[in-house]
This record gives C-alpha cells, sequence and structure tokens, in this order.
C-alpha cells in the first residue's frame, strides 16, 4: 500500500510537470506568432503614408488586433504567458499607433507625440524579441 501511494504521488508530479511544461511551449508559440505579425505589420502602423489608405489601415488593424485576442486571460493559478506580455502589448500598441499614424496623414498631429508612441512601441517590440529569444533558448 505504501509503494502504490508512493507510486501515486510520483506520477501526479510527472504529469504536473508535463502540463506547466506544455504550457510554457504553448506561450511561447503564441508569443511567436505574436512576433511574426508585429514583424510583419508594426512597420507600416508607423508610417502615416501607408496607413493614410482606409483598407490599409483596417487591414493592419485587423491583424494586430485579431493576433492580440488570441491571448488568454489568466485570473488564477501560475502565468505561463506572463513573461510573453510584452509582445501582447506590442500588439495593442502597434494598432493604436496605426491608427494614430492614419491622423497624422489626413490632419495635423504633434510630432512630439506620434514619436513618443513609437518609441515605446519600438521598447516594446525589443522586450518581446528579448523574451522570445530567451523562451527559445530554454532560459
Amino acid at each position: 500500500m505504501r509503494t502504490l501511494l508512493l507510486l501515486l504521488l510520483l506520477s501526479t508530479c510527472t504529469l504536473a510537470g508535463a502540463q506547466a511544461n506544455k504550457a510554457e511551449q504553448d506561450a511561447l508559440a503564441l508569443a511567436l506568432k505574436s512576433q511574426r505579425i508585429l514583424n510583419e505589420y508594426a512597420f507600416g502602423a508607423t508610417d502615416p503614408d501607408t496607413m493614410k489608405y482606409a483598407q490599409r489601415l483596417r487591414l493592419t488593424k485587423a491583424a494586430l488586433d485579431g493576433q492580440r485576442k488570441e491571448w488568454p486571460t489568466v485570473t488564477s493559478g501560475p502565468d505561463p504567458w506572463d513573461n510573453f506580455r510584452p509582445c501582447k502589448s506590442a500588439l495593442e500598441k502597434a494598432s493604436y499607433v496605426a491608427g494614430l499614424s492614419a491622423m497624422k496623414a489626413v490632419s495635423k498631429l504633434d510630432d512630439q507625440v506620434f514619436n513618443a508612441e513609437k518609441g515605446q512601441l519600438r521598447q516594446l517590440r525589443t522586450e518581446c524579441d528579448a523574451q522570445v529569444k530567451q523562451g527559445q533558448t530554454g532560459r
């Protein structure tokens, strides 16, 4: 009986570790996909000449917002996505900057405000890249 309990306890710990590892792999996969979307759309999002076209703005925002919505909200327990949250924040910022770019193309928008938002986007993308790289190397 004692051996059975020991085996049961050991298998439970192994299963919990495997589930945590799977969640971390899922988090890294989501971060990688977000990074690809950012690399594809973020540059255009910061270009007022590109975002002045309504269809391009809609497509860019739809891609960025669609990817952002794939990020889960963890209400309790460990959050395996926590280390990669800069990627989600970068998606949100890129979508916001795309809207600012469109505004800048058709009306007067303070360059200081626009450049500050672009700088924040650049910083978030750098953080996202660093976390993804760290996640790929196994921490």
